[in-house]
């Protein structure tokens, strides 16, 4: 493969670095000021223009050339443009088993009935964590009293 560093930008290099640390596209863009949605765009025309399979192999590809002058070339296949699914934070998994709805990231397009149930799932989650602070409160005043 021909040296990645004359295919992408500096962003685009920037971010394939964060994320062969293991960093998701919203920790990356608190790193660099750039919107989790601009930093998903260089990533996959990273992914694109290295003909990498994933963001994952296109972040590989480009540490192992900058490290060793050059790197195990990335397999000629079709880009593959991944979303964060597989990177999900622990918040946002319970958040999916709960059914709340995610935090940023993709379009809202749900109809006036889903938001309506989608905040009434928000509001009686809060409504039962509140309910078990304050009973947890009431029994710590209650022992030690």
């Amino acid at each position: 493969m021909n040296d990645p560093t004359l295919l992408l930008s500096e962003g685009q290099k920037n971010c394939l670095r964060l994320v062969a640390k293991g960093m998701s596209s919203k920790e990356i863009a608190k790193e660099t000021g750039l919107t989790p949605q601009t930093v998903d765009t260089y990533v996959k025309a990273s992914i694109s223009r290295l003909g990498a399979a994933n963001r994952r192999e296109a972040a590989r590809a480009l540490v192992a050339w900058e490290q060793g002058g050059a790197g195990e070339p990335v397999p000629a296949v079709e880009a593959e443009l991944v979303s964060n699914a597989g990177e999900q934070s622990s918040a946002e998994s319970w958040s999916r088993w709960l059914g709340l709805p995610p935090l940023g990231g993709r379009e809202n397009n749900l109809s006036w009935t889903q938001k309506t149930v989608q905040a009434l799932q928000v509001a009686i989650v809060a409504a039962a964590t509140l309910i078990a602070i304050a009973l947890a409160m009431a029994g710590m005043l209650k022992t030690f009293s």
